[in-house]
């Protein structure tokens, strides 16, 4: 695909409705299954993307495509009912007005917490499905002190968990953890086991991190992969401070950090609706990097909908050959030196896509490979 031709091969169809792989699954689809257009069984564990089902909603990617419903969201129309059921009870799983009759079948119970503390108390019960963090601000020490008000998410109080569950803000963006000033931090880190997880609604503010992410997926001491983890409306504020002062300074400070994982490396992963303002100087919104082959990195891994000002550079993937990752539509201003760093040598199925920058202080992309790095798709991109 050409990142300024809309119709790459000149066929008449528009490079978003083409099946490049024959899947069954059109390009614009499959950026946002978190699928590579160029592989018909993008995680080769041998079935076709178009069976795959990565929101567990009981509809097949196929069947996502023809309602028009996200694959990665099992309730679309956020009513309660996931897409499956309300397909099966013929009613619209795009509509919240249109939903079956009776209530939604029980799935476990919601909790309203008020504390650090309370919150992981609830995330420990795997009775609970919904945690409803009351709008304020919470202090948090740095997640690897692993105290009462630390969000270290790992171990077998969490791994053990056989259902999925949703941590959120009572109000969108009513919810701020403040590391008071301090230093050290990954602030929220998903380690050894976490699983199918979605943190909807927080503001991190008042951290200094420390060679690492405010968010963290995977670690630098390898453990039990992470998986099946999404946030989405998350904002990173520019109190959130790193040590990226110039545009060639250090890039060991970030928003979001996705590292490796012992013998799987995380994986389905989503992070969308994400602001970062980098102006505390965080190398980067979106950061990759570390794995090998006992202990691989990141993949699977989706972003969309990021809004990134005066990181250091937007998004850097670095050494080890990821594979199929997506970024889908961003808008990237102010970098000191670039919006996209690409170094993942060996690296395949990777797409930005319908990315914007401006203002960059080097250039819009990098990559020591070139301006078209193998496996490396760009969709609607405008680098400046």
């Amino acid at each position: 695909m050409h990142p300024r031709r809309p119709d790459t091969d000149w066929d008449g169809l528009r490079d978003a409705r083409e099946d490049t792989d024959r899947d069954g699954l059109r390009t614009a689809f499959e950026f946002r299954a978190g699928t590579s257009p160029r592989k018909a069984d993008t995680d080769r564990d041998g079935r076709v993307d178009r069976w795959e089902n990565p929101d567990r909603d009981g509809l097949s990617n196929g069947a996502e495509q023809k309602l028009g419903t996200d694959p990665r969201d099992a309730d679309t129309d956020d009513d309660g009912w996931t897409d499956g059921a309300e397909l099966r009870a013929g009613t619209n799983p795009r509509s919240a007005e249109s939903h079956p009759s009776t209530a939604p079948p029980a799935t476990g119970k919601t909790v309203n917490v008020a504390s650090i503390a309370a919150l992981k108390t609830a995330l420990a019960d795997d009775t609970v499905d919904v945690i409803v963090v009351a709008n304020g601000t919470y202090h948090v020490s740095p997640s690897n002190e692993t105290r009462a008000d630390s969000l270290w998410i790992g171990g077998n109080v969490y791994a053990n968990r056989t259902r999925p569950v949703t941590v959120r803000a009572a109000t969108r963006g009513g919810v701020t953890f403040d590391g008071g000033g301090a230093s050290g931090f990954a602030a929220l880190s998903f380690e050894d086991g976490a699983h199918d997880q979605t943190w909807d609604g927080f503001n991190f503010a008042n951290m200094t991190a420390n060679q690492s992410g405010i968010i963290e997926f995977g670690g630098y001491l390898p453990r039990r992969t992470v998986h099946h983890l999404t946030i989405r409306n998350i904002r990173i504020l520019g109190t959130c401070r790193g040590n990226a002062t110039t545009s060639a300074g250090n890039t060991t400070e970030h928003a979001i950090y996705f590292a490796h994982a012992a013998g799987v490396g995380p994986h389905d992963l989503l992070a969308e609706d994400i602001s970062v303002d980098g102006s505390g100087f965080l190398a980067s919104a979106i950061h990759g990097d570390h794995g090998d082959a006992t202990n691989p990195p990141a993949y699977n891994v989706t972003v969309r909908r990021l809004h990134v000002t005066k990181t250091q550079q937007a998004i850097i993937l670095w050494q080890p050959a990821f594979r199929n990752w997506t970024i889908d539509t961003a808008d990237i201003s102010g970098a000191l030196a670039y919006a996209i760093r690409y170094e993942a040598i060996g690296g395949s199925a990777i797409t930005f896509a319908n990315i914007t920058s401006t203002g960059s202080g080097v250039r819009g992309f990098y990559s020591s490979q070139g301006t078209a790095p193998p496996n490396v798709t760009f969709v609607n991109g405008s680098f400046h």
